[in-house]
């Protein structure tokens, strides 16, 4: 892949408050994050551990992601997982991560932060870099609302 030398990074990011301990959010996006993935991400087709589990720093995984009609896979492996805290994938030949970090906010409920970024671009796609930029940023804030639905338990 031909980069953009010294860009920074493309990236959508959301954040939103879910009704449930953080202990019982991680659970769900960090330990339980094979299981549960494909249910707040549904341009994920197919996921697959090729770690023995269970999930750790280091677990890694492979995705097929569908966009448009258009499949493409990938290796990540898990870059943090810091219980209560953070949960962190990145992709081992592709520049991409996405990243959750979790927040108490009294009362039992959780702030749960995501962040998807894109660490390079092809050169060709450089012209197309506001367009990505918008595609990624709706992306994360429909991955929360997601991920929101399903903790707090609502239709999404």
């Amino acid at each position: 892949m031909l980069g953009i030398g010294g860009a920074k990074p493309v990236a959508g990011q959301a954040d939103n408050v879910v009704k449930c301990s953080i202990a019982e959010a991680y659970d769900y996006i960090g330990r339980r994050f094979f299981e549960n993935y494909r249910k707040w991400c549904p341009q994920v087709v197919e996921v697959e551990e090729l770690t023995k589990p269970p999930t750790h720093l280091g677990t890694r995984g492979r995705q097929v992601t569908r966009e448009r009609g258009i499949d493409c896979e990938s290796t990540f492996e898990v870059s943090e997982f810091a219980p209560n805290s953070k949960f962190e994938i990145k992709g081992v030949a592709e520049p991409f991560r996405s990243a959750y970090e979790l927040t108490g906010e009294g009362d039992g409920a959780t702030r749960v932060s995501f962040t998807f970024e894109l660490q390079q671009l092809d050169l060709a796609m450089r012209p197309f870099q506001k367009l990505i930029r918008t595609a990624l940023q709706d992306g994360a804030i429909q991955t929360i609302e997601n991920i929101k639905a399903l903790l707090e338990g609502t239709p999404a």
